[in-house]
Formats: structure tokens, sequence, C-alpha cells
């Protein structure tokens, strides 16, 4: 969402958060989304289907639930010179970030033999994290300068989503769904900076700021086998606007020249407006499944449309990614599972402070449990269980807008640092949990 601009050019914490954070909208919603990293489209067969394809609804149990999420989210920065000073002095540029997210629960009924009703709440954004850094020009400058800053943001999407399929025939599925939107942000920051401490100058800043909002997102699928081993699926969703947005902000500035006296300026927002602003891209995905005694793989495509939301300072261009995944019968009991995924930017070169753009490449491995082998109809006594537990790892590669400081007191002083393109090296690792019970 929206962040404010500021005199110290507020890069200095909020780029590393922003560079962990994933471009897609990967939502690990159910057993088969954990072991094939979201190569289901065409073959989902639990709750994910509300989220990768309402069509695959019509296939579930008639009374399920699902429940799964991130038991770890661990991810690495490494963006050296990401502070800079004009003297050649570079922060390392080091991060790391530790995060348990929950991702999503389903519930599935049938109200008709042939009709299947689900409803399910996904998080498909949800960040946290604080950071504090600094940076400084050498000991023996002419007029050292060194600076601190420190952040606290948290981010989250999230959907209330609904979905109602419809089993046309054996051989055709079709579905749609309406999920209500929620989107959120709040952000801290204290930055301090001084020039050969404080007699060349100093400025200060602090923010915090709020800005959240609800709306809606449509999606509707298919799914078709035109032989018993191939299924098709097709799916496509709308961007998930916001039809209201609620912004409140604080900022304070406070700079001390060299000569002169010193300056403060504040400014506050507190205000409510409708609006129409797209917070999530529409997209669409295209999925080939081939399915055996042995189990099943499937290869989806999913393409990102572009969107542009002024409000929220959003400008995404098209991207289109890859997804390969499989799942192979070791018993009626277990499973494994790989998949590999392609996760590409739709930011355009960076041109603002904090702006990334990295694109990624992962793979998924795991294992499903099982009580028994899943149930092929409705009909059968007792209860279904499954528990899958899956390994997530991705390696992303980019530039990043980061910031260069005068090692003198800027003149003027709301123009103190210069965009500087560094090269930035991602790596995030997740463990991931998914549970099925059906009856």
């Amino acid at each position: 969402m929206r962040r404010a601009a500021g005199v110290m050019a507020i890069a200095l914490v909020v780029i590393p958060g922003v560079v962990a954070a994933r471009n897609d909208d990967q939502v690990v919603a159910g057993t088969d989304v954990a072991l094939t990293g979201g190569a289901v489209v065409a073959n989902v067969h639990t709750g994910g289907a509300l989220w990768y394809n309402p069509a695959g609804v019509a296939r579930l149990d008639s009374r399920s639930v699902t429940l799964s999420g991130a038991l770890l989210d661990y991810s690495i920065v490494h963006a050296p010179g990401v502070l800079s000073t004009e003297s050649g002095e570079q922060s390392a540029g080091d991060y790391s970030d530790l995060h348990v997210v929950p991702r999503a629960l389903a519930f599935v009924l049938a109200p008709k033999p042939s009709l299947r009703w689900g409803i399910g709440l996904f998080f498909s954004r949800s960040f946290s994290r604080y950071v504090q850094d600094s940076v400084s020009t050498a000991a023996n400058a002419s007029e050292p300068a060194e600076f601190f800053a420190s952040s606290n943001e948290r981010k989250f999407v999230y959907h209330l989503s609904s979905a109602v399929a419809w089993k046309k025939s054996k051989k055709l599925l079709v579905g749609g769904g309406l999920d209500i939107v929620f989107a959120s942000q709040r952000l801290s920051e204290s930055i301090a900076g001084s020039y050969n401490q404080g007699q060349g100058g100093a400025l200060s800043l602090d923010l915090n700021e709020s800005i959240s909002g609800g709306g809606l997102q449509m999606k509707a699928g298919i799914q078709w086998a035109p032989i018993e081993e191939l299924r098709i699926g097709w799916m496509v969703a709308t961007p998930s606007y916001l039809a209201f947005l609620s912004h409140k902000s604080t900022t304070t500035q406070t700079s001390a020249p060299p000569t002169g006296a010193p300056e403060f300026s504040g400014s506050q927002i507190d205000e409510v407006n409708g609006a129409w602003a797209g917070v999530e891209a529409g997209l669409t995905r295209f999925g080939l499944a081939y399915l055996g005694t042995w189990g099943w793989i499937e290869g989806d495509v999913v393409v990102n449309f572009p969107l542009r939301t002024a409000q929220l300072d959003v400008d995404w261009r098209t991207t289109a990614d890859v997804q390969l995944g499989g799942v192979f019968k070791v018993t009626n009991h277990l499973q494994l599972g790989c998949g590999f995924f392609t996760d590409f930017s739709p930011e355009p070169t960076p041109n603002h402070f904090a702006e990334t753009q990295v694109n990624f490449y992962g793979l998924t491995v795991g294992a499903d449990f099982a009580n028994r082998a899943e149930p092929s109809d409705t009909t059968k006594d007792g209860f279904y269980l499954a528990l899958a537990l899956a390994f997530r790892y991705a390696h992303g590669t980019g530039t990043l807008a980061g910031v260069t400081f005068p090692t003198a007191y800027p003149s003027p002083s709301t123009e103190p640092a210069e965009l500087n393109l560094v090269r930035v090296k991602v790596d995030e690792l997740s463990i991931n949990l998914a549970f099925k019970a059906a009856f």
C-alpha cells in the first residue's frame, strides 16, 4: 500500500521488508497445494479449490474441512550497498526475518448430489517485521555523519471466499465464487541523522501510518476431462477492488541546519473515502493434469494482468509464471509430492525509494499421510483424515532502489539522498502444514 515519503529517504528501513515479500498470490490452501507448489488448477481436490479453481469444489467430498498454514517462514536478504554515502561507505545489507503465517481454512457442503457449496478464509498476504539499521562515514572524515532508523510494519490481505460448483457431467465441472476482501497496513518509523555530532546539522523524522479498506473479488472456472486420464482446468479472477479506504497518518519532521534556526513541520491525515482501488491484480490460470494409478502430475501457466492504482502506489505489469508438480502414491496411506515454480515480479524498474524488482525460482517437496485411501464417493462410512508436511525453498535475484547520502548537510534539506540501484539476493525457506478431514 501507499508509503509516505520523508525527508530522510525512508527506504533505509522499508527496503529489507519489501524485498523479502513474495510477488505472487500463492496460498497453501490444502494438502495437494502444499505438495505441488500450487500446480492444482486442473486437479485440485481439497478446499484449495475455493482459491485456485472454484470448479474443483464440485469434486470435493460432500462434507469436508481443510486447514493449512506455514509453520515457519524464514527469509534471508543480501543487498550490499543498499545504504551508502558519497564518500564510499556502505551498509552490509544483510537482513533476516522469521514468522508464522496462517494461510487458509475452508469448509465444503453438498446441498444436492451434483451441487457443492464452499466457504473459506484465506490470507493471501500476511507480512510482519521489525527492522533497524544504521550507516556512518569513516571516523577520520572531515565531517563525519551517522544515521539511525527503525521500522515496525504489518501488512495483511485476507479473503472471505464463497463458491458454488456444479457437476454438469462426469467430464465437465463449472464453478464461480465471490470474495469479500479486507486489506490493511500499519507502519511506524523513526529516523534520525547528524553531521559532525550535530554541529554540522541534524535531521529527524517520525511517521505513523494506517491504511485499510474492504472490497470484492470474483472468480470463475471450469474443469474438463476429455478422457479418463487427462484433466484440463482454467480459471479467471478479477482484481481485488477496495470499495473504501481509511487513511490515518501523522508525520513530524525536525531539521537543525548548521547555521540558522531549527525548523519543524508536521502533517496529519484522518479520512475515510469511497474508492475503487485495486489492491491485488486480476489473473488467469490454465493447467493440464495426467492421472494414473501411481498418482498424478500437472503443469500450470499463471498470467497476472497489469494493475494501476494511484491511491496505493500500485503500478504492476503483466507477468507469466510456470508451476509444475506431481503427487506419487507409495501406499494407500502415504503419498510423496514435489514441485517447481517461478514467481516473477510485476514491478517496473525501481524508480522510487524502496521499490524492488525480484524474480524467484523455487522448489517444494513433501509427504501426505492419510488414515486410508481417499474416498472416491460420498457413500463410504467413517472419517478420512490426511496430513501433509512440505518444504518450500525459493531463491530470488533482482534490483533494489537503495539510497546514497551526501557527506555534508544537504541543501535543500528536503533532498538529502539520491537513488542508487543495487543488486539483491533473497533466500526463503518455508515449512508448510496442511490438514484435511472428510466425513
